[in-house]
């Protein structure tokens, strides 16, 4: 492929807009690299890694040095050079994309661990994540990518951002979804999972080893789609032709919420309680106007809702105004309708 294509290829990639055939031919131009060269040392910088990959790049291209060529050929091999950063630019979209679980040594991350209780964690995306006792949860701090390593188990409430998918890697694979709520739990053998849909859609797929030490989603792997109140079981690989997918009932407290503060089903319930529970799972305090709401009651479904439409569903319910400020909510006149 051309420079110019692979660039093309690389944006259309980034904005997931690349066809299967443009991603195979991507891919096909990607895996031209000797992996063993290109594989990051723990002890190397970003800025040593993208030194050494341009060098290569320029080698495998025969680019050579233009202090040792004759003037009139130099204007051409610059050229090429610039070339070189553009493939240089392209390969690591890709391979940030097919590293994404990677540790680099350089980039910050979080680490969060439950003791014996569930311990809930708000994302800077804003998900919300219930980890089961012993369970942790690795992520990179600046959340770029909505990338996620869960040991254990969780509860999963995911914000909703279509152009950015949220992927958990467990044990041997990786569930990838836009905005739902599910659990995960993780077998005792530390490879397959449990996965049971709440709301939404969620997408499994095994992981295919790349190199030693590093794991991807690979584009072509098997993967099965999960819907609402569907439960799948992995055991040594997934089967698209007989997926063991399994249909549940779920009540609105289940064993897999049972501890968290995930379910907001309200059922003519007291405004206290109302605002106890959306003050428990966004983390935020309730001002309100002196004891005016103290006799009302709501009945309204708030699950897999972001705090400011939950707010305002209450407000509304009440005929009050609210204002959010950070990690306080306030809400005034209004009552009882």
């Amino acid at each position: 492929m051309t420079p110019e294509e692979i660039d093309r290829l690389a944006k259309k990639w980034q904005d997931g807009t690349i066809s299967d055939e443009e991603y195979a031919r991507f891919e096909q131009w990607y895996d031209s690299f000797d992996d063993t060269v290109l594989k990051i040392d723990s002890d190397e910088g970003e800025a040593a890694m993208k030194s050494r990959l341009y060098q290569q790049i320029t080698h495998v291209g025969g680019i050579a040095h233009t202090d040792l060529l004759p003037l009139y050929r130099r204007p051409f091999v610059l050229r090429y050079a610039a070339v070189a950063a553009v493939l240089l630019v392209a390969f690591l979209f890709y391979w940030n994309h097919q590293n994404a679980f990677i540790d680099l040594p350089w980039v910050a991350h979080v680490d969060v661990r439950a003791a014996e209780e569930v311990r809930q964690e708000i994302l800077p995306d804003g998900s919300i994540i219930w980890l089961k006792p012993g369970a942790s949860l690795h992520y990179k701090k600046d959340f770029v990518r909505r990338d996620v390593v869960l040991v254990g188990e969780a509860l999963f409430e995911v914000s909703k951002n279509p152009g950015h998918p949220f992927r958990v890697q467990v044990g041997d694979y990786v569930a990838t979804v836009l905005g739902t709520s599910f659990n995960i739990r993780q077998s005792a053998n530390r490879k397959d999972m449990e996965v049971v849909v709440l709301t939404g859609k969620v997408a499994v797929r095994k992981q295919q080893q790349k190199a030693e030490g590093e794991v991807y989603a690979a584009k072509a792997a098997a993967e099965v789609v999960l819907m609402p109140n569907q439960r799948l079981k992995t055991s040594r690989g997934l089967r698209l032709e007989a997926p063991p997918v399994e249909t549940l009932e779920l009540p609105q407290e289940n064993e897999y919420t049972q501890g968290t503060a995930y379910n907001m089903w309200f059922n003519d319930t007291p405004f206290k309680e109302v605002a106890r529970r959306i003050s428990t799972k966004f983390g935020i305090t309730i001002e309100i106007d002196n004891e005016r709401y103290n006799a009302c009651r709501i009945s309204a479904n708030l699950n897999d809702q972001p705090l400011e439409y939950s707010v305002e569903l209450v407000a509304a319910a009440l005929g009050a105004e609210y204002k959010i400020e950070k990690n306080k909510v306030t809400l005034k006149g209004g009552g009882c309708l």
